[in-house]
């Protein structure tokens, strides 16, 4: 599979940008829910992309980001992840606790708390808005949240999946707060081949080559 969507017929590029767009809907649903702020969405962008290539869609190996990453298995296999860089994730910290640290090391065990429960919260919605779409079982295992530079979160991802050379689904896509600043979030949708396939077994549509 090539490192691009082009690698996809157009019909399994629909598929992918409406799960995209029903599995973000409600992620941002939960986001709101949770945090008591209204949100908007934009459409967001989807590329599929080796990982080694994910530091440079989020700002470069150096960016400082905080992930929180999770396992799937059921009926479908592989793994997922919602990367917010460090400024969106200052911005969800202060909704959440009305403060945010200045520095990856002023992250204590509350904030470090709430950044897993809003990552599993986002997570979980996106999966289960997969499973509704589909009609088949997706389970998560328990969330793990890093904080570091974008390098070394990718590459755990990588060594974890044991996928080198995989292509990710990587998602972007902005959330607008009413009346305040956007805030960035990035998500890594990683099926193995057989799951994607399945994934379009599912829809109607034909395996991708």
């Amino acid at each position: 599979m090539s490192n691009d969507l082009s690698s996809f017929t157009r019909l399994e590029q629909s598929a992918i940008h409406e799960m995209a767009n029903i599995g973000l809907g409600h992620a941002i649903t939960s986001l709101s829910n949770l945090t008591g702020h209204s949100f908007n969405m934009s459409v967001p962008k989807v590329e599929a992309v080796a990982l080694e290539h994910v530091p440079d869609m989020i700002g470069g190996s150096e960016e400082a980001v905080v992930a929180i990453y999770m396992e799937i298995d059921g009926d479908v296999s592989g793994h997922m992840a919602f990367l917010f860089p460090w400024k969106s994730a200052q911005n969800i910290w202060s909704m959440l606790l009305g403060s945010c640290p200045e520095e990856m090391c002023d992250i204590d065990d509350l904030r470090a708390s709430a950044m897993l429960e809003t990552g599993n919260i986002i997570n979980s919605s996106f999966m289960d808005a997969l499973s509704e779409m589909t009609g088949l079982k997706i389970h998560a295992t328990p969330p793990l949240v890093s904080v570091d530079i974008c390098y070394s979160i990718v590459s755990s991802i990588v060594a974890e999946a044991e996928l080198g050379n995989a292509v990710a689904l990587a998602i972007e896509t902005k959330i607008f707060e009413t009346g305040s600043h956007e805030t960035e979030g990035y998500f890594l949708c990683i099926p193995d081949k057989e799951s994607l396939d399945l994934f379009f077994k599912q829809l109607n549509i034909k395996e991708c080559a």
